[in-house]
């Protein structure tokens, strides 16, 4: 790691996570609607919706491995807080290794957000995923 950066923590990892969500609830809206999804209590739309999750974990994947094996290593929420994703040295991933870290993230989600409260206790402020993955999140915009 660069001696200029340092990692981010749990709050702006945080609100760039909320940041992220606000720009993908337009594209899961479309799908939803497009779906016909508006009848929340019969057992039928239960399994539409399984289908709908399926779809959304789908885009959510896309995007994250997307934006985090780009150029500036970080979703569009994490480029608006000024953080990135990379390797413990700060280098890109590649593709590969940034949807399995997407995929870790669901993961960590399913722990009931304790993978994500590690980044407060952990050195390198590492959640559950970036421990699974070998990656960091570091304070400071890409300029590569």
């Amino acid at each position: 790691m660069p001696e200029t950066e340092k990692y981010a923590g749990f709050w702006i990892r945080f609100f760039a996570g909320v940041l992220d969500i606000a720009f993908l609830i337009f594209p899961f809206a479309i799908i939803y609607f497009s779906f016909g999804f508006n009848d929340f209590g019969s057992m039928e739309e239960a399994s539409h919706n399984s289908t709908l999750n399926f779809i959304s974990y789908g885009i959510s994947i896309i995007y994250l491995g997307y934006f985090l094996s780009s150029k500036k290593q970080a979703t569009i929420g994490k480029r608006i807080l000024g953080i990135y994703v990379g390797n413990p040295d700060g280098s890109k991933m590649s593709l590969q290794k940034s949807i399995w870290r997407a995929l870790a993230s669901i993961l960590t989600s399913a722990t009931l957000g304790i993978g994500f409260l590690l980044v407060i206790f952990t050195k390198e402020k590492t959640a559950m995923h970036d421990i699974l993955c070998n990656t960091r999140v570091f304070c400071g915009k890409k300029n590569d």
